[in-house]
């Protein structure tokens, strides 16, 4: 199944696909020339948005949580791109010790670290779960689904390596430590100054990413790349501004935040204007800080931002673990134009090392399409991609499934390639 494109604004969109569908050999080697000077994040997931004119990430993830909403078909894929990754952070690795988000009984959550270690252990590793809480000193078993369980275990650590006590007495000590964990909360001491390989390095943790840092690095890229294509780089890039100095609670900074809005709506009519595109422009604010969709919302006004009420305000004056939010980033709004029996969808796409995996769509059914799909408490229906992001067929339609996805991978991986250089910085 693939979402049914709404839109009659769709003659710069199949432009750009057709571009990429039909120039995918130097798009491949472009790419190929950028991995050999960059090293890929170990694993990424980026939310995109096609609005029938524009198609373009809207967040990119370094802890991705969705891994058993991936088509099973591609798990082949999946585990010789891991094998990869490990390979290359650390070759002799045997045994691997999976850090997952603390105080989480969420079930989807725990499916996906499920499915992360059946990805490990068939690439050939030893796997085991851990609990960064001090204040959880005994194994934890939870059942996901009528046939299978995961058991988290207490983390030990002696001198600089990390440990898990077997019930033989003896012990299980990893080679790695890969982290399914966005350190939201700050870095646990037991991971500071390790001499075990983490995997992601704590930096790209929360406590030093920036979303906008992040999109700064996604422009140079977009640039870069649009320098061969040859297309409008606003295509595939979002505008965006950044502010500091924010308290909603106290609404310091409204002002100004008012005025990098009508900046930035202003930047958009105009791009509008030229391609001759008719929707109402917005923008979404986020904490530059954070994910799980908490402290965002969208304005299509920039006097709206100085009327917000306190219950808007406080739910924009702090995101996960409590971090209050003083910063923030101003991106412009993609509508998504791509339908399930009428509910709004956003494709997903997941990637292994410098390989697409595979995605699915998050389809929203009382969402419309300028909201953020994803937002806590929210239900959304994950429907995996039927073919891979890697393969274009030439002789189809640039709206074919095949060709469809394959300009997704191209965007999400540019995105990654993003990622990569913000963690090289």
């Amino acid at each position: 199944m693939i979402p049914i494109l709404k839109t009659e604004l769709s003659s710069e969109l199949f432009d750009l696909e057709n571009y990429i569908i039909h120039h995918s050999c130097d798009i491949e080697h472009w790419f190929r020339t950028q991995w050999l000077d960059h090293d890929a994040p170990f694993y990424a997931s980026v939310d995109l948005r096609n609005s029938g004119f524009k198609l373009a990430p809207v967040d990119t993830n370094l802890f991705p949580g969705g891994f058993n909403n991936l088509n099973p078909d591609f798990a082949p894929l999946t585990i010789q791109a891991i094998s990869v990754a490990i390979e290359k952070v650390c070759p002799d690795a045997w045994r691997v010790l999976i850090i997952p988000e603390n105080h989480t009984r969420n079930i989807f959550y725990l499916k996906n670290i499920f499915e992360l270690t059946e990805i490990l252990k068939n690439s050939g590793l030893e796997v085991r779960i851990g609990n960064m809480d001090p204040n959880i000193n005994k194994i934890q078993k939870i059942k996901i689904d009528d046939k299978n369980e995961i058991k988290i275990e207490p983390i030990h650590r002696e001198n600089d390596r990390l440990f898990i006590k077997n019930s033989d007495s003896t012990t299980f000590r990893p080679c790695a430590i890969i982290l399914n964990n966005d350190l939201s909360g700050g870095v646990p001491d037991k991971l500071k100054n390790l001499d075990q390989n983490i995997i992601p390095p704590i930096s790209a943790g929360w406590p030093t990413r920036r979303k906008s840092i992040h999109f700064k690095f996604y422009n140079e890229v977009v640039e870069e790349f649009c320098k061969f294509t040859k297309i409008d780089s606003w295509l595939i890039n979002p505008l965006f501004e950044k502010l500091g100095g924010l308290n909603f609670l106290e609404r310091e900074g409204e002002i100004e935040l008012s005025k990098q809005v009508a900046k930035l709506l202003l930047k958009i009519k105009e791009k509008y204007s030229q391609y001759n595109i008719t929707q109402e422009p917005y923008v979404v604010i986020k904490a530059d800080v954070g994910t799980y969709g908490m402290g965002i919302m969208t304005i299509k006004n920039s006097e709206d931002v100085i009327n917000l009420n306190r219950k808007i305000r406080k739910k924009m004056s702090v995101v996960k673990e409590g971090l209050k939010v003083t910063e923030v980033i101003i991106q412009e709004g993609i509508h998504t134009e791509e339908t399930v029996n009428e509910a709004v969808a956003e494709p997903v796409v997941y990637m292994i090392d410098h390989f697409v995996v595979g995605g699915f769509y998050r389809i929203h059914t009382n969402k419309e399409k300028d909201e953020n799909l994803n937002s806590p408490g929210m239900h959304f229906v994950p429907v995996a991609f039927e073919t891979s992001c890697l393969m274009p067929d030439q002789g189809r339609p640039c709206d074919d499934k095949a060709n469809r996805f394959y300009a997704y991978g191209v965007i999400a991986r540019l995105a990654l390639l993003a990622a990569a250089k913000e963690l090289q910085n």
